[in-house]
């Protein structure tokens, strides 16, 4: 019988990150079609680590009300973040 993976609490994350971006347009939030994919792997991981930390009680409403192109710019500086470290990693 072949053993079922049971998925990790990072790919949780990365899933729900996916369909509930941290970035999506305002109309998105407000249910006006799909969110758009993530450009790349660390456009996916900078999703995720701010879905970890959406998700924790104590810090995850200082993510709130923030406006739609600050929400672009984070995600895409801790993209960029991610890339560079990639990067550089031995």
């Amino acid at each position: 019988m072949a053993k079922t993976h049971k998925p990790t609490v990072a790919e949780r994350t990365l899933a729900t990150s996916a369909r509930y971006p941290y970035d999506a347009g305002d109309a998105w939030w407000h249910r006006a079609g799909d969110p758009a994919p993530a450009e790349d792997w660390a456009h996916a991981a900078a999703r995720g680590v701010l879905g970890d930390l959406t998700d924790r009680g104590g810090i995850k409403h200082g993510f709130n009300g923030i406006d739609q192109d600050v929400r672009v710019e984070i995600v895409q500086s801790l993209a960029d973040i991610i890339r560079t470290a990639a990067k550089a990693a031995p």
